[in-house]
């Protein structure tokens, strides 16, 4: 008889994976093992500082890629490398996405996941400061809090009435699916905390006896027996080790998820066999279709006294639908109120610090994909974004940069800013849409919301990798759950979805008989 050393083992600590591990160890008769490559702070005493605040943090907890050069240009490439991944250094906006986008997930062969059945698990997840209602939860793990306007530091107050300047609607709540305009954006943060999975869920469930969590541990591949998941092999500290558990759960992140399937067998077979490995299930979706929000921030260089560092960096933010777009908020504008470039190539030309106006194109057309090149846990996958290949993207994008230039140089902000380096009034406002979207391909770079690339769909899509319960193709006792199985980008930063998609997939993993 085969002996297991856990019920479920789960890679990653992320949006997702700390969710199930919360939420599968309510069993106590489960013994469930959570595994995630940096480090575990075990309480928010012991969190460094970097990762505390709801600021954006690039420095101690990054796996520290970038994407292929493009244009000349590679970017930067985040992604959270601790517990809790993205959710402990991300930007802390609590956005759903719209009922729209999950219809898309639902027509694309997976119906459980429409707005109808998908709502109350954001409901559950949530302690919502609108209150509980047919639309908001309250008492979940996750503070979902907006700054009202009164109550914006001024440079955001600012931002704020630039943008209404524009003409855009007032919105209380962003997460109405049909508010469409500038208002607060929610934030899950709390007291100046950015309430990340990892003390959301993993903290108050860290005493029970059958929940493992082991930080440092960079998994290698998952173990296929007879067409069936029956563990991981990790490396630790320097040292490889089996661990076997009756289900294996990838929750890596859409970057690291499907590299571990190529390393394990399981992708397309050219991918596969490249690396010198055998194809146990030939899946042509792993790591071939990259979904991502582009954006182009234009820097501003604050009047001296206008930049309190204290500041909240974003508290109000606009969507909107791009002219003649057929896809309901679209796009998103923002205004940073202080990005730190000490230390950056842009520091001697701007300043140690800076306003960020950021236009964000949440629905594109561009396809990426990744390259699985090593078997090193380590090792990075070459990341090929495609921003600029698709040309209804790059008149969006032209859109929005004209408003964000408007809005920097229109209304009350324009008067808290000394100058704008780089982009110049010919170019944005006398050139052509052609010779802006050049320009703009230059600077395009990311918000960081990597998904699709081990995509759900039915058995005989070709580029599906999971079905609609998140089961990969072809191989008993293994998951993907995390952004990489989005079918389709939602209109909203990927935190709160990905969350979503935990408490989903829960249920059902707790129903199951092994």
């Amino acid at each position: 008889m085969t002996s297991f050393d856990f019920d479920d083992i789960i890679v990653g600590a992320g949006s997702s994976g700390a969710v199930l591990a919360a939420r599968l160890s309510e069993d106590p008769a489960r013994k469930v093992l959570l595994l995630e490559s940096g480090p575990d702070y075990a309480s928010l005493s012991v969190t460094p500082a970097d990762i505390r605040g709801p600021d954006v943090s690039l420095r101690d907890h990054d796996w520290r890629m970038r994407s292929l050069p493009s244009h000349g240009r590679s970017h930067p490439y985040p992604r959270g490398k601790v517990i809790g991944g993205s959710s402990s250094v991300n930007g802390a906006v609590a956005l759903r996405g719209l009922p729209a986008d999950y219809a898309e997930w639902a027509a694309l062969g997976n119906p459980e996941w429409d707005w109808e059945q998908v709502l109350p698990y954001f409901k559950r997840l949530e302690d919502d400061d609108l209150g509980a209602s047919a639309l908001h939860g309250v008492g979940g793990p996750i503070p979902v809090l907006r700054t009202r306007p009164e109550r914006f530091c001024d440079t955001q107050r600012a931002a704020h009435a630039s943008f209404r300047g524009l003409g855009f609607a007032e919105v209380l709540d962003h997460n109405e699916p049909s508010s469409t305009g500038v208002g607060p954006i929610p934030l899950n943060v709390r007291d100046g905390i950015r309430v990340s999975t990892a003390l959301a869920y993993l903290a108050p469930v860290r005493s029970r006896a059958n929940l493992s969590i082991r930080g440092h541990a960079h998994v290698q591949r998952v173990l296929i027996e007879d067409g069936r998941a029956v563990g991981v092999e990790v490396l630790v500290g320097g040292a490889h080790e089996q661990v076997r558990a009756r289900r294996v759960t990838l929750s890596a992140g859409a970057i690291h998820s499907p590299a571990i399937l190529i390393r394990s067998g399981i992708g397309p077979r050219e991918d596969v066999t490249r690396l010198g490995l055998d194809c146990v299930a030939d899946l042509q979706g792993v790591a071939t279709r990259l979904l991502d929000h582009p954006g182009v921030g234009i820097y501003c260089v604050p009047r001296e006294g206008c930049q309190d560092p204290s500041d909240p960096n974003h508290q109000t933010m606009v969507r909107y639908t791009a002219s003649g777009s057929d896809q309901f908020n679209d796009m998103q504008l923002f205004l940073f109120g202080r990005v730190p470039l000490k230390g950056t190539p842009l520091e001697k030309s701007i300043g140690e610090r800076t306003y960020l106006a950021c236009a964000s194109l949440v629905k594109p057309n561009a396809v990426g994909r990744l390259f699985v090149e090593s078997l090193d846990p380590l090792a990075a996958p070459g990341i090929q974004l495609n921003f600029n290949s698709d040309e209804s993207d790059r008149l969006r994008m032209v859109e929005g940069f004209r408003l964000s230039w408007r809005a920097v140089h229109e209304g009350p902000l324009a008067d808290r800013i000394e100058r704008i380096p780089y982009w110049t009034k010919a170019l944005v406002e006398e050139g052509s849409d052609e010779a802006l979207a050049d320009a703009i391909a230059h600077a395009v770079g990311t918000a960081y919301h990597p998904v699709s690339t081990a995509r759900m769909g039915v058995v005989d899509d070709e580029g599906a990798v999971v079905d609609a319960r998140c089961r990969v193709h072809g191989i008993s006792g293994l998951r993907v759950v995390d952004a990489s199985i989005m079918p389709a980008i939602p209109r909203a930063n990927t935190n709160l979805p990905c969350i979503m998609i935990g408490e989903r997939v829960a249920d059902w993993m707790r129903a199951e008989v092994y």
